[in-house]
């Protein structure tokens, strides 16, 4: 079994919604690679080959509807709060904290995985369809779970928003063997790409709007790898940075993506895992490094040890107060994070 070619793919597309324009064709190069690394590097099962199936076909779909109507431009887009940083160094527990102050506004899952409405669908009917495919998600990989929770309603990574564009580098480092298409990837200029991560965020802050005077608060590792691209779109942003230990962060990567790949092929080895993550997450952590608009800096061992007071530090390094209420719901929420994820630098070859 293969996936369809791309002009199958995009023929499913059209017939699904009646449309036909996909905007700029600059993408082609992306999902063709993309396409080819899927059918002689991932090596897929059958259920591996049916999601990855799904989520191109439905990349294509979010493309027709984005193009159908013209974007608007809510004022939250103009200087968004960014959480960047190497995989697993605590940006999902971070950007959840920060989600519960009024001055922040955060994506929930359900809307990236439904930047825009299909005709005729509730908001209600997308949160359902939404969890539908969280339930389904956990129970062909129960590990991980603990290793990356999410709900519908719960703020996500804006890395979704990304395979519109076919420049996913969750899909590319994380989710699949790929190697070719992760290392054509990470060399490339993605502005084109952000730009259209804008466009979808404008149609999501149209559906449901932030609140007065809030900023965008958005967050994914991946920006990592592309922060000038992500900074030429949106030229006022606010970069919050992670750090870890590099050894444990790049160990819980390699779990994560082992745990990812296993739900999708039979075939995985985690040595090779250790080191395509390894020298990516080298690379990222020395783009970071030689990036000038870095405004914060949080240690993952500081959020760790006392998430509130750490959420609270970056929230007056944002100039945004804080009250004994918001520190409650801080409390309460840092109460609630992922279970126990057990793994070992050695396990995927790593050493110091």
């Amino acid at each position: 079994m293969r996936l369809p070619d791309a002009e199958q793919l995009h023929a499913e597309a059209r017939a699904s919604t009646g449309l036909g324009d996909f905007g700029p064709t600059g993408y082609r190069d992306a999902l063709d690679r993309l396409l080819h690394a899927l059918d002689t590097e991932a090596r897929l099962h059958a259920l591996g080959l049916a999601e990855a199936h799904d989520t191109l076909r439905t990349a294509l779909v979010h493309r027709l509807r984005l193009h159908a109507h013209p974007p608007p431009y809510p004022t939250a887009l103009h200087s968004p709060v960014v959480i960047v940083g190497p995989p697993r160094t605590g940006s999902t527990l971070l950007h959840r904290l920060l989600a519960h102050h009024p001055g922040l506004h955060a994506i929930r899952l359900w809307e990236l995985t439904h930047p825009v409405s299909p005709p005729g669908a509730t908001d209600a009917e997308l949160i359902a369809s939404t969890r539908r495919r969280v339930a389904a998600y956990y129970r062909a990989a129960p590990a991980l779970r603990r290793i990356h929770p999410m709900s519908a309603r719960a703020p996500e990574e804006c890395e979704y928003l990304m395979t519109t564009d076919f420049h996913n580098s969750v899909l590319g480092l994380i989710s699949y063997r790929v190697p070719a298409y992760a290392e054509w990837l990470l060399a490339q200029d993605l502005t084109a790409s952000y730009r259209l991560h804008r466009r979808q965020l404008a149609h999501i802050l149209a559906r449901r709007p932030a609140p007065p005077a809030a900023r965008l608060l958005l967050k994914s590792p991946s920006h990592l790898w592309h922060l000038p691209s992500l900074a030429a779109v949106y030229p006022r942003l606010t970069v919050v940075a992670l750090h870890r230990d590099p050894l444990q962060a790049t160990a819980s990567a390699c779990s994560l993506a082992l745990h990812a790949r296993r739900k999708r092929s039979a075939h995985t080895d985690p040595h090779e895992i250790g080191r395509q993550l390894t020298a990516a997450i080298r690379l990222g952590a020395e783009r970071l490094a030689a990036f000038p608009g870095v405004d914060v800096h949080v240690s993952y061992d500081d959020l760790a040890a006392d998430p509130v007071t750490t959420a609270t530090r970056v929230l007056d390094a944002l100039g945004l107060p804080h009250t004994p209420q918001l520190r409650e719901h801080l409390h309460l929420a840092s109460r609630h994070r992922a279970g126990q994820h057990t793994y070992t630098p050695g396990d995927f070859g790593l050493t110091q």
